[in-house]
């Protein structure tokens, strides 16, 4: 299945509202977080899975990789001052061959193997799919003083993970056409070389690590699910 596939860990983030500290080493069942989506996906993609990391810890995360997953086949590289120029990093270390990409968020720890073939299959299909949710939360918009200005209609809007899967020549393109402008995910700038992308619909938890309170929340469901 996954013959054809790369994959690029984004693990460079600055984790700002994380309040200190790299969110990435925190240790949670067992592992630092980033090293849960190593243990998922590496081994599918020998030699075909990269990891991009801070230009100042990437020794640091070497070991702990080696230390946990001795077996996995890793790409080494560093990341960028913003996210765009960290997954630009990524691609160009994958090996010839790659005809599809899943790019994904290292701070998001619980993401599956079978999350991953549901979104490369409609990938196959359409050029790029990522998974989400559909917005169920009333939505605000507010003025400069937090004043609210506006409901904002949820219909057909969605809340997107990673990991997200694209044709591998086209996300290269896609970013070549970007130079110089930041998008928060990848699927934004496939969006604006006018490439379509589908959402896939993931009914599992896919918590992203984003605010200290999210380590114990991890802890939780690691937990539950006997990880």
């Amino acid at each position: 299945m996954y013959e054809d596939t790369g994959f690029v860990m984004v693990a460079g983030g600055s984790a700002r509202r994380f309040g200190g500290g790299n969110k990435l080493l925190l240790e949670a069942g067992g592992l630092p977080v980033f090293l849960h989506g190593v243990r998922e996906f590496a081994g599918a993609m020998p030699g075909r899975f990269v990891i991009v990391t801070p230009a100042d810890q990437g020794e640091l995360f070497r070991s702990l990789a080696e230390k946990y997953c001795p077996e996995a086949r890793i790409l080494w590289t560093t990341g960028g001052a913003v996210r765009s120029d960290s997954v630009r990093a990524g691609l160009a270390m994958l090996p010839d061959g790659v005809k599809f990409v899943a790019i994904h968020d290292a701070a998001r720890p619980l993401a599956t193997r079978e999350l991953l073939a549901k979104v490369l299959e409609r990938a196959r299909e359409i050029g790029g799919a990522i998974p989400g949710k559909p917005v169920t939360d009333t939505l605000k918009r507010t003025d400069g003083e937090g004043v609210i200005s506006e409901t904002v209609d949820r219909a057909d809007l969605w809340r997107v993970e990673t990991p997200q899967v694209f044709d591998a020549a086209k996300l290269k393109q896609a970013y070549e056409a970007a130079a110089g402008r930041e998008f928060t995910d990848d699927a934004g700038v496939m969006a604006a070389a006018g490439f379509d992308t589908a959402v896939v619909f993931n009914p599992a938890e896919n918590l992203k690590i984003t605010y200290a309170g999210d380590a114990a929340i991890l802890v939780r469901l690691l937990e539950e699910q006997g990880r």
